[in-house]
This record gives structure tokens, C-alpha cells and sequence, in this order.
């Protein structure tokens, strides 16, 4: 008879060691994730100009898609056997991204700096994905990992376009 009042380690063929040293990866990412999502939703609030309408859609479209991916991530952690972190100070704690408390950019600044934290995602993403190669040998980590690395790439070129184009 198994006892259902505790937690029971997942038998995925994986390490102790290698499945701790992922849910840690996928921690940060979460974190970094969060703080994205929560600049997202601030712009899409606070973004004025003539390029209002556009970017008020577009900003909704990715904090939009952000919320799937930070449900996927939390998940994730939590199929490596280890408590998700949820709370807003975990991830202030765990984030490489920075959030800019009281300033509202104009709109050509705040696509600018989206365009920099999706791609600072996706260099990170990259190392992730060659320490999940090298060190933890993880595939599903790592192809769960190159699909977000290919969705914040796209996000980032759909914010660049507004930029090489002047629009924003």
C-alpha cells in the first residue's frame, strides 16, 4: 500500500542531482517569465501615442501567450517533484529580468526594452539548452526549452518590426 500523505519522488530516470539542477533552471526561467509578463501587462496599460491601438493589441497578444508559458514552466517544475515557486518575492529573488518601478517610457522605449528582455530570454534559453545537453542529458527539458526559445524569438522580431520600421 503506498502512503499518500507524502510526496513521492518521480522515477523519471534521472538523478536526484540532475532532476533538482532542472527544476532550478526551470525556477529562474519561471521567475524571469513573470517579470516579462508583468512589464507586458504595464504597457499595455500605460503605452500612449498614435501607435496606441496597435501596441495595446500587441502587448495583449504576448502577455497573453506569456500565461500559457508560465503555466507550462510552473508545470514543468512540478513534474521534477518540486514545489513551484508562486509568490511575487520568490520571483523578485529568482529573476535576471528587472522591472522599472514609476517609470512609464514612451512607446518606442517600452518596445525597445521588450525587444531586449525577449532576447535576453532567448541567450539564456540557449545556455539552458546546451546545460540540459551537456550536463543533465534531459531531451524532453531540452526540446520543451527550444520551443520557448523559438516563441520569444518570434515575440521579439514582432516587437523589432515596429522599431526598423519607425512606427512605434
Amino acid at each position: 500500500m503506498v502512503n499518500t500523505t507524502l510526496q513521492l519522488t518521480p522515477q523519471l530516470g534521472l538523478s536526484d542531482e540532475v532532476r533538482l539542477g532542472l527544476a532550478d533552471i526551470f525556477k529562474r526561467l519561471l521567475a524571469d517569465e513573470m517579470v516579462l509578463y508583468t512589464k507586458l501587462r504595464n504597457y499595455h496599460w500605460n503605452v500612449t501615442g498614435p501607435t496606441f491601438a496597435m501596441l495595446h493589441e500587441l502587448f495583449e497578444e504576448q502577455y497573453t501567450e506569456l500565461a500559457d508559458v508560465i503555466d507550462d514552466i510552473a508545470e514543468r517544475i512540478r513534474q521534477y517533484g518540486v514545489m513551484a515557486p508562486g509568490t511575487l518575492a520568490e520571483f523578485q529573488q529568482l529573476a535576471r529580468l528587472s522591472e522599472h518601478p514609476g517609470e512609464y517610457p514612451d512607446a518606442r522605449t517600452m518596445v525597445a526594452n521588450l525587444v531586449a528582455d525577449h532576447e535576453a530570454l532567448v541567450r539564456t534559453l540557449r545556455e539552458n539548452e546546451e546545460t540540459m545537453d551537456d550536463d543533465y542529458e534531459d531531451v524532453g527539458a531540452q526540446d520543451f526549452v527550444t520551443g520557448l526559445l523559438q516563441r520569444h524569438q518570434k515575440m521579439a522580431w514582432l516587437l523589432r518590426a515596429h522599431l526598423e520600421g519607425g512606427a512605434a
